[in-house]
C-alpha cells in the first residue's frame, strides 16, 4: 500500500500501512525519501497499522530520521502498532527516534547508548 501524506501547517505526517521488512524496504526507500523533499519542519511517522517490521526497516528509518536531522529538521513517530514498539524495545531505539515514545522531555539527539542504532545506521549508509 502507498504511503499517505497529510500536510498540516510545519509538519508532515506519514501513514505506514502493511509490513516494513526485508522485501517491502527497497519499496519504501524511494517513498519515504521523497518526504525529505517537501518543506515541512518536522515529520511524523504514523505506524500504528504496520504489522510487521524488520531490521531493514528499522535501517530504514534511522536513515530517514539521519537525513532530516542533517537537513535541521525532525523525525517523530506517532502511534506505534505492538511489532513496531516491539523492535524499538529490542535495539533499544526508542529515544533515537522520539521522546515521546519514552514519555521523555529530553533531546532526541542524547546519547541514549544505543550502540545497535549507531551499527545500523552505518550500515543504511
Amino acid at each position: 500500500m502507498p504511503l499517505k501524506y497529510t500536510v498540516q501547517e510545519d509538519q508532515l505526517q506519514l501513514t505506514l500501512r502493511g509490513s516494513l521488512t526485508i522485501f517491502q524496504a527497497a519499496e519504501r526507500k524511494p517513498e519515504l525519501l521523497h518526504a525529505l523533499t517537501l518543506a515541512q519542519r518536522v515529520v511524523l511517522l504514523d505506524m500504528s497499522a504496520v504489522d510487521e517490521i524488520d531490521t531493514a526497516g528499522i535501517q530504514l528509518l534511522l536513515l530517514l530520521r539521519r537525513e532530516l536531522v542533517a537537513s535541521a529538521r525532525h523525525l517523530e513517530l506517532g502511534a506505534c502498532s505492538p511489532a513496531v514498539l516491539s523492535a524499538l524495545d529490542l535495539l533499544q531505539l526508542h529515544e533515537r527516534f522520539s521522546p515521546l515514545l519514552m514519555g521523555s522531555d529530553e533531546s532526541d539527539d542524547s546519547d541514549d547508548g544505543s550502540e545497535a542504532g549507531d551499527a545500523l545506521a552505518e550500515e543504511v549508509a
